[in-house]
């Protein structure tokens, strides 16, 4: 599982990505801060985990608004008490920010004192890691003050890795979401589609709709739960039938915003 596997083996890598700098860039970066989503964040750990190297992480759950409270409460401290730094943020609106840029001002304060004065001037270099639509952008333009990194309600905007800079404070390292399609599937894919970490294109509809209906709020008619909700908002087809994919999309837009209530996907090891 990827909760264990974060824990240990080699630094560095596993592998690489046509999206990510090489090792020379890597090696210029101070912080590596690994985006999570708040309700699928073994998913985001178990995808994107082989692509980022161990040391100096921090973990950034984001979308807390949307997640169950008491959950998303106990995967921070799983990640605490494993010696990650873990911390909650809203990145559309920037909450929870400060307690974040704290720990990032804390962590330059100690690098500047290691470099004995030689770079006392060199601003913080951050490189931001995870899926796609996970806040990575938002964050970027919340540390930087500015809209530079290009970011929306779609996964994939973001083409390519580049620096980003404002001031000589902070310079971050925005980067593609990384997920290798070819082997996800069944539970994990419907997932991705219930936090829009793939495009609609990937993934059936209706199946993602029937799945998520029946794991969050009811396993024994989720075909009828679907259908009521269409019937509920007017999604009629020829003869007054419910658009079952018509529905099916409503429903899990519906989950994405949070309309439907916070919902975690997940929970952390003996919780």
């Amino acid at each position: 599982m990827a909760s264990q596997r974060h824990r240990s083996g080699k630094i560095g890598p596993k592998k690489t990505h046509p999206g990510l700098p090489g090792p020379k860039t890597m090696d210029l970066v101070d912080i590596f801060i690994f985006l999570l989503d708040s309700r699928i964040p073994e998913t985001s750990l178990d995808l994107a985990e082989p692509y980022l190297r161990k040391e100096r992480r921090v973990y950034v759950m984001t979308k807390p608004d949307l997640a169950d409270v008491e959950i998303t409460a106990k995967w921070v401290e799983y990640f605490r008490d494993a010696g990650m730094p873990c911390f909650l943020v809203e990145a559309h609106t920037g909450k929870g920010l400060s307690s974040l840029i704290e720990y990032l001002n804390k962590n330059k304060q100690e690098i500047q004192k290691k470099s004995s004065g030689k770079f006392l001037s060199r601003p913080l270099r951050i490189m931001l890691f995870g899926l796609p639509n996970v806040g990575k952008s938002s964050l970027a333009n919340r540390l930087l003050g500015t809209s530079k990194a290009p970011f929306g309600a779609k996964p994939g905007l973001t083409r390519g890795s580049r620096w980003l800079r404002a001031d000589d404070s902070v310079e971050i390292l925005d980067t593609p979401g990384v997920i290798d399609t070819s082997q996800v599937k069944d539970d994990v894919l419907y997932k991705l589609a219930a936090t829009w970490a793939v495009p609609e294109k990937q993934y059936d509809a209706e199946e993602a709709a029937f799945w998520l209906a029946k794991e969050v709020f009811d396993p024994e008619y989720p075909g009828k739960l679907i259908s009521d909700f269409g019937l509920s908002r007017g999604m009629l087809g020829p003869g007054g039938i419910v658009d079952i994919d018509r529905a099916s999309r409503a429903f899990i837009h519906e989950f994405r915003t949070g309309n439907l209530g916070r919902f975690s996907l997940e929970t952390p090891p003996n919780a």
